[in-house]
């Protein structure tokens, strides 16, 4: 079975997830395992959450600038 490109993982998700497609019929489709859709698609959503978690970081860390709450560089603790 061949290896998937971030951009069919990418594929595989969406139809999965937003047109309802099954993972079996997606495999079909890519000419690879059921298992390695399921992987895509568990893939692409941890993806997805760290590029929310780091807009998160990036919103808060822009908030705590705006009211002086930042230092000009971290003090970081080494315990």
């Amino acid at each position: 079975m061949a290896k998937m490109s971030d951009r069919h993982k990418v594929m595989a998700y969406v139809l999965y997830k937003e047109f309802g497609y099954r993972q079996s019929a997606i495999a079909q489709l890519m000419q690879v395992a059921q298992s390695t859709i399921a992987n895509a698609v568990k893939e692409v959503s941890f993806r997805l959450t760290i590029q929310n978690l780091e807009k998160e970081l990036q919103e808060a860390r822009y908030q705590l600038e705006q009211q002086g709450l930042l230092q000009e560089t971290p003090t970081l603790y080494i315990e």
